[in-house]
């Protein structure tokens, strides 16, 4: 659903917000002799927006607000010193609606205080938030499991060759007397080997955590 969103600021943000409310609540009565203001003089367009209007539904607060409208719904917050908007609707060109109207009466409301409003696409909007889900899903379960199994399987490796030479080993101490000379080779090779591969271990750990 598109959105957009808009920060005005104003030293009376409460007073815009419950004057653009109360503005909506009169289900579209004050459109009837403001025909330039809103429409251009359009006398069908009139009759439309005064039929959009007779189908609000208004709620606020001195704080928040909620406008609802067949072309959508627009949300407001009063903080200090800034009065923030956001419309949201089905389309784009309801979306378009929606903004030029508020545009339109807020800027007349705070005319005297020259408010501008400079309506801005919220950066979450391109992408919906099952996406976002589902992609925090993939990219940040994935990767440490393919980690982990990577370390895993070098573990594996370090522990079937260890098992290897030491039943080589065994078989070496059996014969003591005529392999004596070769036990010591054997276990600088082990050794040697342990070393290598733990190294290569470590390093490929930390590299895969700086990442």
């Amino acid at each position: 659903m598109p959105s957009t969103e808009a920060r005005v600021e104003t030293e009376r943000p409460s007073r815009y917000l419950v004057q653009l409310c109360k503005h909506f609540s009169t289900k579209g009565r004050h459109l009837g002799h403001r025909p330039r203001a809103h429409m251009g003089g359009d006398a069908q367009a009139l009759r439309d927006l005064r039929a959009v209007g007779e189908q609000a539904q208004v709620a606020w607060t001195d704080t928040e607000g909620d406008v609802s409208l067949p072309w959508g719904r627009i949300t407001l917050r009063a903080t200090s010193g800034v009065l923030t908007l956001r419309a949201e609707a089905v389309d784009e060109e309801d979306l378009r609606r929606l903004r030029d109207l508020v545009t339109g009466h807020i800027e007349r409301f705070g005319r005297r205080d020259g408010l501008q409003v400079n309506w801005e696409r919220p950066e979450t909007s391109a992408v919906s938030p099952e996406a976002v889900g589902t992609a925090g899903v993939r990219g940040g379960g994935d990767a440490p499991r393919r980690r982990h199994l990577r370390v895993m399987g070098l573990i594996a490796v370090i522990a079937l060759v260890l098992a290897v030479h030491l039943g080589l080993g065994r078989a070496l101490l059996a014969n003591w007397r005529w392999t004596g000379w070769a036990v010591g080779g054997v276990l600088a090779v082990v050794l040697g080997k342990v070393a290598l591969l733990g190294g290569f271990a470590l390093r490929r750990s930390r590299a895969t955590k700086s990442r």
